[in-house]
């Protein structure tokens, strides 16, 4: 039960079983098992819900393309916006790059450029050096002649440069150095006089200024200049290189800049092209800030590479999965301590003596019963007396009634349990006497409320057991004609429906109404094959019935559908020709199957009649006497055939099931079935279906095709054609079949490594409300099951008990055949080749019993199927050492102490006494012959104080 509670128990933080946890990580794919993990402070922030929404989050980057960013759409790869806003900022400043300034400032200095016949650099970095260039030149051809850049600049340079302040002193002596300044002054537009030094840096200016342009000019031997407007032009590219920053820096790419023009402008176009990425980079980024968060960032980082993109959500639930199964195995040791060996034999030992409690609970009971007898006749000994002089009486005895009125106590102690119908109990029970504690009502749909009301008024409480889906016998019979399927009075026996159904109304529909506790007992054992139930269960009990699966997978239910030959006259309920078919599969089964009771059923009492006279003609014809027994009376079970309306309560291992109405002369079918017809009919037609514990034998002269779904209003009508279909498919016509239930993980995994190993699996076997987990059949006798495997997952769990779950299903499956095998998750989770193996061995010794065994045999419902321990007999009585008190003194001459001494030797043997026994057994001892007024109350103080002490 621990072990149970713990697997299946919502551990929290998480909300997630730790069954749920081991199936879900044997779900997931190989490729999704990554060895990178969740930090354990972030594991516990993260819920089941919330694995599902950060999976969902994962799968929406996917979807956003966030595996493929830098792969497809590098030039966006780098951004970071937060907002659409930032979106917004970084789309509007690429297309002014592309549309306004790149362009611009490209014409412009194209054009400026092959004037001069200059060329174009190729990064926008060096065009804002040329630019600045031209417009560096612009400014100096405002204040000197074009000719200060034919000067020699480097040796006026040397002239005018000012090495010392000595120098500064001599230099207007030098006639070089005023030579070299006149040169200088010559080129000055504006008539200002310079200063050596304004000279000297004029020059110097000069020189810089043809270096820089005999890197970008054709001609070497031109002189520069520059257009007017160079100094706007230089602006524009200044502008240009500005927004060309800030784009780098909002996409993270410093390399705008050094691009060339072609490359530069197609990256601005695909970036414009590609907007569509941008706007869901806010998104991207807001879903990676939470896996960082969630503590998935590095799981997420490898996807694409080390993590396959169609795995990464379940690479994110692997590693959560994971994390909290070690969490669970480091907080319950009933986890990591599991082991199935020892597990099994605590389950094997609990089954044995679970059972051998049972097997012990009568012998209890009666103790008990015994026990409070014995207190009953000896606090009423005058009841007592006369119940013993009634059993001693030859003749004249009292009535049953006057006895219980006289010595009620006494009798129900002796007599704890009556049972007897509804009218006996007021012919022996007084009315003014409320003798009982419970009173239990079986088959409660066929008691009228007028018998029972006798019955409740005699008892504390009641138990109304019964099922109203069932009716009780009626009158129906007796009211219309002896068959109750006159054709001519059809019709009127509609109309007397609803007065006969109020005339049988039962206690069970009168309870139903009161406000007490009703139970639904839904396991159902009769039927060694759960598709016997099936249909029942389906439309008539609303799936709420659990049957077990039988080990044949061929049908249960065979349909014998006959091919009748017209018939004279207007009556159509009883064929000549269905009989003879019934009276031929009575009789095989007389031959072939004498071990398994048998019973026929009839839709109407006149086919009931024809075929009991044909099975007498065709014995008689026959003479043979090897079936005298099959036929007897003195069965257990004997043979019977009876109508639809006499069978509720009997049930047998095979029935055969004849509907005996047919289609008339001229081929039409006339619908007229008699109890079916009638208000309560398709209560009747399930007490038919439900009989048969093995197999059903249906024989009808025509099929469901031959029904119209809407001609008739009844129910019983429509259900038959419902069965009729259902047995012609071979018991699986309700919209399912022996195995449509969806498998989870854990389960997927058994089968797949059952059928690796060879082994003939059906998983979800079985109808009716329970499907065995796996059900292995022979391997070479195609339909024919051998071994139930069932693992502990959400069904085992769903047992309230470990009776239910450990013992019952393995022992009613058992007793229906089948060999039992059990997987335990935690174990398949650890070895899943290992338990593999051991479930192979299990079918393979199951086969090998079955092959042992023979044939399928019929198995009575309630075989035990555990090797339970045998209750040991009781041993006989035995006393403990007699104490010394010796007999032959008068009853004065005893103290207390001995008499209580020797009464507790006496009761020593647990055998239960009257006071009035134990005195006559003591006096015995003493030497009494006969009591006294001094003999008889010593020792009965004796006998009260030794029983209180043995039951104190």
């Amino acid at each position: 039960m621990d072990h149970a509670g713990a697997l299946h128990r919502r551990r929290q933080p998480w909300d997630i079983s730790a069954f749920e946890v081991q199936t879900q990580l044997l779900g997931l794919p190989e490729q999704a098992r990554t060895s990178l993990g969740l930090p354990r402070e972030k594991l516990n922030l993260l819920n089941r819900n919330g694995l599902r929404e950060l999976q969902q989050e994962v799968q929406e980057w996917i979807d956003l393309e966030g595996p493929w960013l830098s792969e497809r759409y590098p030039h966006w790869a780098g951004a970071t916006p937060g907002s659409a806003t930032d979106v917004r900022l970084l789309l509007t400043l690429v297309q002014a790059l592309l549309q306004e300034h790149l362009p611009q400032c490209h014409a412009q200095l194209s054009a400026s450029t092959a004037q001069l016949s200059l060329t174009v650099p190729n990064a926008v970095a060096d065009w804002a050096s040329l630019s600045g260039l031209l417009a560096e030149i612009e400014e100096e051809m405002v204040r000197f002649r074009p000719e200060i850049y034919q000067l020699d600049r480097f040796h006026l340079l040397d002239i005018l440069k000012l090495r010392s302040g000595l120098g500064r002193l001599t230099a207007g002596l030098s006639g070089s150095y005023r030579s070299a300044r006149r040169a200088v002054q010559e080129q000055v537009l504006t008539g200002a006089r310079l200063s050596g030094d304004e000279a000297y840096q004029a020059m110097g200016r000069v020189a810089e200024q043809v270096r820089r342009w005999r890197e970008y000019c054709r001609d070497s031997s031109s002189s520069p200049s520059a257009p007017a407007n160079s100094g706007n032009l230089h602006l524009k590219v200044t502008e240009l290189s500005s927004a060309l920053a800030s784009l780098s820096k909002g996409i993270n790419r410093p390399d705008l800049l050094q691009l060339p023009f072609d490359e530069l402008r197609s990256t601005l176009e695909t970036m414009l092209s590609q907007q569509s990425v941008a706007i869901r980079l806010p998104r991207l980024r807001e879903l990676e800030g939470r896996f960082q968060d969630a503590g998935v960032g590095r799981i997420i980082a490898a996807v694409g590479s080390a993590i396959p993109v169609e795995v990464a959500t379940d690479a994110v639930a692997w590693a959560w999965l994971q994390g909290v199964w070690s969490e669970l195995n480091l907080e319950d040791p009933l986890l990591a301590g599991f082991v199935a060996e020892a597990h099994n034999r605590s389950r094997d030992q609990y089954s044995r003596l679970d059972a051998q409690h049972l097997r012990a609970n009568p012998e209890r009971i009666r103790r008990v019963a015994a026990e409070q007898a014995i207190a009953a006749m000896n606090e009423y000994p005058d009841q007592t007396a006369l119940v013993r002089r009634e059993a001693v009486k030859k003749s004249k005895h009292l009535s049953v009634r006057q006895l219980v009125h006289q010595a009620p106590e006494v009798l129900c102690s002796l007599r704890p349990c009556w049972m007897m119908s509804p009218l006996q109990v007021a012919e022996m029970i007084p009315a003014d006497t409320e003798l009982f504690d419970v009173v239990i009502f079986d088959e409660a749909s066929q008691i009228p409320p007028a018998e029972a009301i006798g019955t409740l008024a005699r008892a504390k409480q009641a138990v109304v057991a019964g099922d109203d889906r069932q009716l009780p016998p009626t009158n129906f019979f007796r009211t219309q004609d002896a068959d109750g399927d006159d054709d001519d009075d059809d019709d009127a026996a509609q109309d007397l429906a609803p007065a006969l159904i109020a005339n049988i109304e039962s206690i069970l529909d009168v309870v139903k109404g009161l406000p007490i506790r009703e139970q639904m007992l839904q396991w159902h054992y009769r039927s060694r094959d759960g598709r016997l139930i099936a249909f029942s269960n389906n439309h008539i009990y609303g799936e709420t019935l659990t049957a077990f699966p039988g080990t044949v997978q061929e049908s249960p239910v065979a349909f014998h559908q006959l091919e009748l030959s017209p018939t004279l006259g207007r009556s159509t309920r009883s064929h000549p020709e269905e009989v003879e078919k019934v009276v031929d599969l009575i009789m095989e089964h007389a031959r072939q199957h004498s071990g398994e009771s048998l019973g026929v059923i009839a839709f109407g009492s006149h086919h009931a009649d024809n075929i009991e006279e044909g099975l007498r003609r065709r014995l008689s014809a026959e003479n043979d006497n090897s079936l005298d027994e099959f036929f007897a009376v003195a069965q257990d079970e004997p043979f019977f055939v009876k109508n639809i309306e006499r069978v509720q309560g009997d049930e047998r291992d095979v029935i055969i099931l004849s509907v005996g109405y047919h289609k008339a002369a001229n081929g039409a079918l006339p619908y007229r079935f008699g109890p079916l017809n009638q208000e309560g009919g398709e209560r009747r037609l399930n007490v038919a279906i439900t009989r048969a514990r093995s197999r059903i034998h249906l024989v009808a002269g025509f099929s469901h095709h031959d029904m119209d779904p809407g001609r008739s209003t009844s129910e019983g009508v429509e259900l038959l054609r419902q069965y009729l279909e259902f047995a012609a498919s071979g018991a699986t016509a309700m919209g399912g079949s022996l195995s449509d239930e969806p498998l989870n993980a854990f389960e997927l995994s058994i089968l797949r490594q059952l059928e690796r190993r060879g082994i003939p699996v059906t998983p979800q076997y079985g109808v009716a409300g329970y499907r065995l987990d796996f059900a292995c059949g022979h391997p070479e006798q195609p339909g024919r099951m051998v071994l139930a495997i069932e693992a502990d997952g959400a069904a085992y769990h769903s047992a309230p008990t470990a009776r239910d779950r450990d013992r019952l299903r393995q022992q009613v499956l058992e007793g229906k055949g089948w060999k039992f095998h059990r997987i335990w998750s935690t174990e398949w989770f650890r070895d899943p080749e290992g338990q593999a193996d051991l479930a192979y061995e299990a079918w393979r010794r199951a086969v090998e019993l079955v092959d042992a065994e023979g044939p399928v045999k019929g198995v009575p419902p309630d075989a035990e199927s555990l090797a339970a321990e045998a209750v040991p007999e009781p041993a006989q009585p035995t006393r403990s050492p007699r104490p010394a008190v010796r007999a032959g003194y008068p009853i004065t001459e005893y103290s207390r102490r001995q008499l209580v001494a020797l009464a507790e030797w006496v009761m020593s043997d647990t055998l239960l006494r009257t006071d009035d026994e134990l005195m006559r057994e003591l006096r015995q001892e003493l030497g009494f012959k006969r009591g006294g007024s001094r003999i008889n109350p010593a020792l009965l103080e004796a006998i009260t104080i030794a029983r209180s002490r043995r039951n104190p």
